[in-house]
């Protein structure tokens, strides 16, 4: 049992990980959270690293605990599969496309890491499959029920109170996109 623990944790990136929370945390400090949002007139300005900070901040500490709590399930879930590298190489493009394609929208402030929780959960749900892990394909539904369910609830779900703002069901849907095209054409592990 404890060589297989250690065959886990030497593929798991916990710094990296831990690194990303803390990052996540520091981006709710004021000062710091102003200058990370997405913000359409200023990353219009000049003001371009916004279109990738935008995903490190929150709107409150609900917003925060929520997307700190699913990245823990998502490590926990699928751990067997990250790696340092190829980890924090998806989170960037994630948060990079995410950033951009928000410009898609109506949306003139934007914050949240959730599209690329939904990247990350959708490219561990490919590894599943492609590993014929049973629950693949039905964790696959469950998040493609998701969704749909963001698009038809953006505004008035229990997910917008808490929140206190519209659900970027955009950001969302690009982040499962995204996460479907690097568990379909990276390397199977």
């Amino acid at each position: 049992m404890r060589e297989k623990i250690n065959i886990v944790c030497s593929h798991f990136p916990f710094r990296v990980m831990g690194l990303l929370i803390l990052l996540l945390c520091i981006a709710q400090i004021p000062f710091v959270h102003d200058l990370f949002a997405w913000d359409r007139a200023l990353i219009q300005s000049g003001q371009a690293w916004r279109v990738l900070t935008g995903n490190l901040t929150h709107t409150n500490f609900s917003h925060l605990a929520m997307n700190v709590s699913g990245l823990i399930l998502l490590a926990w879930f699928h751990h067997s599969y990250y790696k340092a590298g190829s980890f924090v190489f998806m989170v960037w493009i994630m948060m990079t496309v995410i950033g951009l394609a928000m410009f898609f929208t109506t949306f003139d402030w934007y914050v949240g890491f959730s599209g690329v929780l939904h990247g990350l959960f959708v490219w561990g749900v490919i590894k599943d499959i492609q590993n014929k892990i049973p629950l693949g394909w039905a964790l696959l539904c469950v998040i493609f029920l998701k969704l749909m369910f963001d698009v038809q609830n953006a505004s008035d779900g229990t997910t917008a109170q808490l929140i206190d703002a519209n659900v970027a069901y955009q950001a969302h849907w690009v982040g499962g996109i995204l996460g479907m095209f690097f568990g379909i054409f990276s390397k199977k592990t």
